[in-house]
């Protein structure tokens, strides 16, 4: 076991992306598959949760430790422990639980970058802060799969500075329960085409001490981890400080942006729907009563 997980702790290292041994029992993967998929039945509004659109080809599930009770048990994993804790230090934590459904597409709508989850302006001159993201596939991946160059996330430069991005991929196909751990400081992006729908999952992980990106930090991302409570009942203090518990709050305002110029207009339409649908239940009542 110490050697696998050497092992496992030298690819991360080495080349910024692990793919990890299967982890997780088919009956906890179904179990997870089938919330994630409740989820993404209606938008979230006026309605526990669902889904929102960040963008034409992807659809946004946010808090995923409050669908389900298997996603807990993901990020407590006492490999991923080890694995997250030596990389990062041992006060590192879970930050964001998240996924998304890929809709198809042909484009590269997504190119290679680097998350900008930290203020860059702020570590310009210092060490720039580490973080490692855990993706699950809760769908067989053989198209649009997770791509990765291989240590970019060490920020080699040739003598002019410039980054070779040249060098080809790792992608990372797989069947459903497919679990990779990578740094996102390292070049990675959703590859193209994806031919069919997929649903995946992803944890960020880092150390509360970082001074984050204002952008996040205005639009309420990672301000909140929100966690059912019953998930807890049987962890131990250091599963809970592994999920977030007691990370210092954000005195930051959330700043909602999304469709402003639109605003009026939507609410409109959703207290339409919400009216309609009052009434349809009013004319239902009574002729159910004859």
């Amino acid at each position: 076991m110490m050697q696998l997980h050497e092992n496992l702790f030298s690819q991360l290292k080495d080349q910024g992306v692990v793919v990890l041994p299967d982890l997780i029992i088919s009956e906890q993967l179904s179990a997870i598959r089938y919330a994630f998929e409740c989820q993404l039945q209606q938008p979230s509004f006026n309605a526990w949760q669902g889904y929102h659109q960040t963008d034409r080809r992807r659809l946004m599930v946010d808090q995923l430790l409050t669908v389900e009770q298997g996603f807990v048990d993901v990020v407590l994993l006492s490999l991923l422990q080890i694995l997250v804790k030596r990389y990062l230090g041992e006060s590192a934590c879970l930050q964001e639980a998240k996924g998304w459904q890929s809709l198809p597409f042909k484009d590269d709508f997504h190119p290679l970058h680097r998350d900008e989850w930290y203020c860059r302006d702020h570590y310009n001159e210092q060490k720039k802060p580490m973080s490692l993201k855990l993706g699950l596939y809760l769908d067989d991946v053989d198209s649009g799969a997770f791509a990765y160059i291989p240590g970019s996330h060490r920020d080699v430069r040739d003598e002019h500075g410039i980054i070779d991005e040249q060098s080809p991929p790792t992608l990372v196909t797989g069947k459903a329960g497919t679990v990779f751990l990578f740094d996102p400081e390292g070049l990675h992006q959703q590859s193209f085409p994806n031919f069919k729908k997929r649903n995946a999952a992803f944890f960020h992980f880092f150390t509360s001490d970082i001074v984050l990106s204002q952008n996040f930090i205005r639009w309420g991302r990672f301000r909140q981890l929100l966690i059912e409570s019953s998930y807890l009942h049987s962890c131990t203090p250091e599963q809970l400080a592994f999920l977030g518990i007691g990370r210092q709050p954000s005195t930051h305002p959330i700043e909602i942006q999304h469709f402003r110029w639109a605003r009026r207009s939507i609410n409109g339409l959703v207290r339409g729907i919400n009216e309609g649908q009052y009434w349809f239940q009013r004319v239902q009542a009574r002729l159910n009563r004859r």
